[in-house]
């Protein structure tokens, strides 16, 4: 049964919710003419697409034929006619990237162009220009918090784009660009809202509000997302997602029955709970939102963006180690103002003046094997219920610059100065006495641990609201770039360099170089050089505890990449190919190492195809065909026989060398398949309108077998990752100013999984204890169904 209510926060954040929704549909129906400018059985033309303008490849406004990258962009009406609710949704239909879904934990993990990351890390997100990951992490949260309802188009670019956008724009970019009421509205207002419920008790609201006048303008879009998530019957079955492991006493020991508890709760149990929600069983709630905003008067933009993910950790971990219904939490906010004028008639200045707070936050319930026992008394684990911060801010004053020289030459160039307050190590309370705990005091500090043999848990003060200077660490950035853009008869030459300085570990030059051919009005090529550097994120340089490796000493990871793409439009078809090389040094692996070098090499097709529609008076219908072929190669590698990781890049390889007799050098350069990352993979879809209320789409993903990364287990007994395909559809009826959509993922409801993240060194030995923290796959769920009511005002 769906239901609305809520206590606490969570009820009041729905209430302010509906409360706008009432006021935005009064304001729409006095003020604002009935308009839907979103005809959901329109499609841009070939040669409309060809031209799109897009903004993300040079900095500057271009064309998309003209953009010295390889691109894909997702528009508004591509996010309507798929059925897109959240972001995941439209990453997994995207080329190039290899992702897990995990429903927890940061809800997804991507790789883009092969290159396999502790998390989603080496993407730089923007939201109109202005990076989004995370301060601690560098993570791009790609979920359910960004309201779609507003946006414009996404633009996907791909590879390393170092000269213009500087730290961490190291394999791609993903630049979500709203729509402006500026530019879209004369005088008037709109409201857009968007009512979903679905599977798994799932409700969310995403709308916007949009108005100008004169010289004013605003735009607001808000989303909140509810979902009790997928349960375990839901999921492919996984031996370490279970009930009975996360109710064992014989694991988990007071965490599931703490007798100093008993006058509170029946007699057949006394858990601990999260959010009243009690441990021991699986739960795995999503309560996400977020906001995008901004105010304009003149040449004056005063915006914000924010976001809060709050959710369990689904499958993400083996449930005989951590209680997935803890509550984990990340956030941002960012306040700016923006200012853009023409000066001297062709010179345009930008100037953007920004402050950032990031917060990683929540709480964890953990056993730690203390034997490989799951059951009788030979079973013992280490466990504890801790609570955990980190609180980062950042200021940033950064100014671009656009000159237009001639008909043929434009010049660019911009300055950038940021300076950071980082957490160091995480604040970690009610947990392992090395771990750093801001309310600690000699007599608490590793009171928090206890055995599941005990009949009791002493549960420790949290973290404080603050973190205290000892764990803040303060740095630099300053950065400046300029970029050439020329125009003669049939050829376009960009070229660009960038100089970074950090305060921690120096500076790094980096330039770039494309040239771009017109063979004929349908045919193109261009040629690309580019490269990158991507810093050590905090959480790796200082984050560590008891469980996770820090290293003050990591060097940037470095990139460069060699690129050829040719494109052709025939009268039905665009075709857009690329064949690429990529070498990355210094690579950053999950334990905090700079650990050797990578080779990617890759070859992706995008096609576009648009033809005449069999059901008479209807648009016409449209689809499209993404092939990827890619295959990594990494100097390291690791040996499961030794536990050791070994090649060319480790540091130690020559010390595991006198310790263990092998049949290989461990300080070679091993040149092994990476994994996790598919040889092949096809995304596909198709859009048939009937008639001017209907419309079908459908799509499918193909991802082939794929050999599991070097550091998990299973790898080591030759297993595989099975290939697999999986169906979507939606189906939409327009009642203008309505629409109803219907969303079915996973049609055939098909047992399928992805690969585990980070180390994913659990194994599927699921007769003991798991042999590590993260599940080495991760089950996906099956057939669901969501229901999208939309109005526009």
């Amino acid at each position: 049964m769906t239901t609305w209510g809520g206590n606490g926060k969570e009820g009041l954040m729905r209430a302010y919710l509906f409360m706008a929704l009432a006021l935005m549909v009064h304001t729409s129906l006095v003020f604002a003419q009935s308009k839907d400018k979103e005809d959901v059985l329109a499609s841009i033309s070939l040669e409309g697409l060809l031209e799109l303008k897009v903004s993300s490849a040079s900095g500057i406004e271009e064309s998309y034929r003209d953009a010295p990258a390889a691109m894909v962009v997702i528009t508004a009406l591509d996010i309507k006619q798929r059925g897109y609710t959240s972001f995941d949704e439209i990453v997994l239909d995207l080329p190039g990237f290899d992702t897990s879904v995990t429903n927890g934990n940061g809800s997804i993990t991507t790789y883009q162009r092969g290159y396999r990351t502790p998390f989603t890390q080496r993407t730089l997100l923007l939201i109109n220009g202005i990076v989004d990951n995370h301060l601690w992490t560098h993570e791009a949260t790609l979920t359910k918090t960004y309201p779609l309802s507003n946006i414009e188009r996404i633009e996907v670019l791909y590879g390393p784009a170092g000269a213009i956008y500087g730290p961490n724009a190291f394999l791609g970019i993903i630049n979500i660009i709203t729509k402006s009421a500026r530019d879209t509205l004369i005088n008037e207002e709109m409201v857009k809202v968007n009512v979903e419920v679905g599977s798994y008790n799932t409700q969310s609201i995403d709308m916007t509000a949009a108005g100008q006048y004169g010289e004013f303008s605003y735009n607001l879009s808000a989303k909140y997302y509810s979902s009790d998530e997928p349960g375990i019957d839901d999921y492919a079955p996984w031996g370490y997602l279970s009930n009975d492991l996360l109710v064992s006493r014989d694991i988990w020991g007071p965490v599931v029955y703490d007798t100093a508890l008993a006058a509170q709760c029946d007699s057949d149990g006394c858990p601990h709970q999260s959010k009243n929600r009690p441990y021991g069983r699986y739960h795995d709630r999503s309560r996400d939102w977020g906001i995008l905003a901004d105010i304009g008067l003149g040449h004056l933009k005063l915006g914000i963006i924010a976001w809060q993910m709050k959710e369990g950790y689904g499958p993400y971990y083996p449930s005989d180690r951590a209680q997935p219904g803890s509550f984990w939490n990340r956030s941002s906010q960012q306040y700016y103002a923006e200012h853009e004028k023409t000066a001297f008639e062709r010179l345009k200045v930008k100037t953007l003046a920004l402050y950032r707070q990031s917060r990683v936050w929540g709480e964890w319930a953990e056993a730690v094997p203390g034997s490989d026992a799951l059951s009788g008394d030979d079973a013992l684990s280490w466990v504890s219920i801790s609570d955990w911060n980190s609180i980062n801010n950042s200021w940033l004053f950064k100014q671009d610059y656009e000159f237009e020289y001639s008909e043929r030459l434009t010049l660019t160039g911009g300055i950038k100065y940021e300076s950071k307050e980082l957490t160091k190590a995480y604040d970690v309370c009610s947990y392992w006495a090395d771990a750093f705990c801001s309310s600690a005091t000699m007599d608490t500090a590793g009171k928090g641990i206890a055995l599941s043999t005990d009949d009791s848990i002493d549960i420790q003060l949290g973290t404080l609201s603050s973190m205290p200077d000892e764990n803040i660490a303060i740095t630099t950035d300053r950065g400046a770039y300029i970029q050439g853009i020329w125009s003669l008869a049939s050829w376009r030459v960009n070229a660009g360099i960038r100089y970074d300085k950090n305060s921690l570990y120096g500076s790094s030059v980096n330039p770039r170089a494309s040239l771009v051919y017109y063979l004929s009005e349908q045919a193109t090529v261009k040629l690309l050089y580019g490269t990158a550097f991507q810093e050590p994120a905090p959480i790796q340089l200082w984050g560590g505890w008891s469980g996770r490796a820090a290293n003050p000493d990591l060097r940037p990871e470095k990139t460069a990449n060699l690129e050829a793409i040719f494109m052709y439009q025939q009268d039905n078809w665009l075709h857009d190919i690329s064949v690429f090389s990529a070498s990355f040094d210094n690579v950053i692996k999950e334990e905090a190492e700079n650990a050797g070098k990578r080779h990617t090499f890759g070859i992706e097709y995008r096609a576009s195809a648009q033809f005449s529609n069999f059901f008479e008076h209807s648009p016409d219908i449209t689809s499209y065909f993404y092939y990827t072929y890619t295959k990594t190669k990494s100097s390291v590698s690791y040996d499961h026989d030794i536990g050791l990781w070994v090649g060319e890049g480790i540091a130690s390889c020559q010390q595991i060398a006198l310790d263990h007799s092998l049949s290989y050098d461990p300080c070679s350069d091993l040149n092994v398949n990476l994994g996790d990352i598919a040889p092949h993979k096809i995304n596909a879809g198709i859009n048939v309108p009937i008639g001017s209320d209907w419309n079908i789409n459908l799509r499918t993903n193909w991802v082939d077998s794929k050999t599991l990364y070097v550091r998990n287990p299973l790898r080591n007994k030759g297993r595989k990752n099975n290939g697999y395909i999986v169906f979507n559809a939606n189906i939409i009826y327009e009642f203008r100013p309505f629409s109803l959509a219907l969303k079915v993922k996973n049609i055939f409801d098909k047992d399928y999984y992805h690969s585990g993240v980070e180390g994913a060194e659990s194994g599927d030995d699921f007769a003991q204890r798991s042999q590590g923290w993260r599940s080495s796959l991760i089950p996906q769920a099956g057939r669901n169904f969501m229901l999208t009511m939309s109005m526009t005002f």
